[in-house]
C-alpha cells in the first residue's frame, strides 16, 4: 500500500516527546519500540509488512511486534486503522493535526495511495453535529474508501498521476 504524507510537524523532534512523556511515566523506550516507530514513520503498514521491516533490523520473534504494537496503541503514539478491508498502522505522534483519537483518511481504491484530512474544522463540524449534542465524543476515525470519477488502471498505479492526490496538493482538499 502505497501512502503519502502530507502535513508534518516542524522541526522539532516529536519522537523525544514522546519518549520524555513515557520516561515520565517510568516507561521504558525500548530498541524494538524505537525500530517501530521509525519503520512507520511516514507510512501506514500492515502488522506482517511491519515485522517485515522489523526481521530487516533484526527483530525475528513476532511476539515481540505485537506486544510492542499493544503498547504503542495503549499508549497513542500510534493508532489503528481499518483501510481496504485490512487493518493498519498509523504513527501519530508526527502529525500536529490529528491524534489517535482524532483521525480521517481517504483511500483510492484502484491505485491504493493513502492521504490524510487534517483539517481540525471538518472534525469539529462532525462532533459538532446536532446528533451528537449531549454526547462526549472521545474518539473519531473516518476512513473514506473509493475511486475517483477519472479513474483508468494505467494512470491511476502511477503516484504522480493520482487524481486523489493531485486534487489534495492543488489544495482543493483540506
Amino acid at each position: 500500500m502505497k501512502y503519502i504524507k502530507i502535513l508534518k510537524r516542524s522541526e522539532m523532534d516529536y519522537k523525544e516527546k514522546a519518549f520524555q512523556n513515557l520516561r515520565k511515566q517510568n516507561l521504558r523506550i525500548t530498541k524494538a519500540r524505537k525500530a517501530i516507530i521509525d519503520i512507520l514513520e511516514g507510512k501506514h503498514l500492515t502488522i506482517q509488512e511491519i515485522y517485515a521491516e522489523m526481521q530487516n533490523k533484526g527483530f525475528h520473534n513476532l511476539s515481540t511486534v505485537y506486544n510492542n504494537i499493544d503498547f504503542l496503541l495503549e499508549h497513542k503514539i500510534i493508532t489503528q486503522v481499518f483501510i481496504n478491508g485490512k487493518k493498519h498502522y498509523d504513527l501519530t505522534i508526527e502529525e500536529y493535526s490529528h491524534t489517535a483519537d482524532s483521525h480521517v483518511h481517504v483511500s483510492c481504491l484502484a491505485s491504493d495511495n493513502i492521504i490524510e484530512i487534517n483539517e481540525q474544522e471538518f472534525l469539529n463540524r462532525i462532533k459538532n453535529h446536532p446528533v451528537f449534542k449531549g454526547f462526549d465524543i472521545s474518539k473519531l476515525q473516518l476512513v473514506v474508501e473509493g475511486n475517483c470519477k477519472h479513474y483508468d488502471t494505467e494512470v491511476c498505479k502511477n503516484t504522480t498521476n493520482c487524481y486523489l492526490i493531485n486534487l489534495h496538493n492543488r489544495n482543493k482538499l483540506p
